[in-house]
């Protein structure tokens, strides 16, 4: 039997990736979006939650949108509505037997997500990323395409580590940092709220994540 789930959030390649998954769609919900949207339904959005919960219940919710600090309010408020969230793995992403991924994240194709990595709830790592051993990634955080996450990196929640950057060895990030695109982070980051760009990576001054 296919797994049922419901979308949060019209984003064309998580729709994609369910479709690859052999998911049942069962409907999207999207204030941005009327009536229907790629053949599947707009069932309503956050603002009328409380007139459509009742009838997908039990239904388990996929997170779209790729803003962590978006993916985190979300996923706050629907636990309120005891909802809960599919993990949703891509077929051609590769994930060691010793890792962990919790609930609600997604891993999409040709990821490689190596040996005793723990991902956190409601993380998104996107297309070709490469998140290698004894990683941790906290929640609600983002693995842009391309990113690379070198051995015993930990990088905190409500992350955004843009497309083809590297996190070096070792190296801790904590919560909410984003990290531009193609910068190289070579030592740890302890101020949250803060952007980072460039080889090295350097904190952009007056500018806020």
């Amino acid at each position: 039997m296919r797994d049922k789930v419901i979308i949060i959030g019209g984003f064309v390649e998580i729709i994609e990736l369910c479709e690859e998954s052999n998911l049942n769609i069962i409907g999207i919900v999207d204030p941005n979006k009327k009536d229907s949207y790629l053949s599947y339904s707009i069932i309503g959005s956050e603002e009328n939650i409380e007139e459509w919960r009742p009838r997908y219940s039990n239904l388990k919710l996929i997170i779209a949108p790729d803003a962590p600090k978006v993916r985190k309010k979300l996923a706050g408020l629907y636990k309120q509505y005891d909802f809960y969230f599919y993990t949703l793995i891509s077929k051609t992403a590769k994930v060691s037997k010793s890792s962990r991924i919790e609930e609600g994240s997604i891993i999409q194709g040709g990821s490689n997500i190596s040996s005793e990595v723990l991902i956190g709830a409601c993380v998104k790592v996107n297309n070709h990323a490469n998140i290698m051993h004894n990683a941790h990634v906290g929640h609600f955080s983002t693995i842009a395409p391309n990113a690379v996450l070198l051995g015993h990196v930990k990088v905190g929640e409500a992350c955004y580590i843009g497309a083809n950057a590297t996190i070096l060895q070792h190296v801790s990030i904590c919560d909410n940092v984003t990290i531009g695109a193609g910068a190289v982070v070579t030592k740890n980051i302890t101020s949250p709220n803060t952007v980072w760009a460039g080889v090295p990576a350097r904190e952009l001054k007056n500018k806020k994540a």
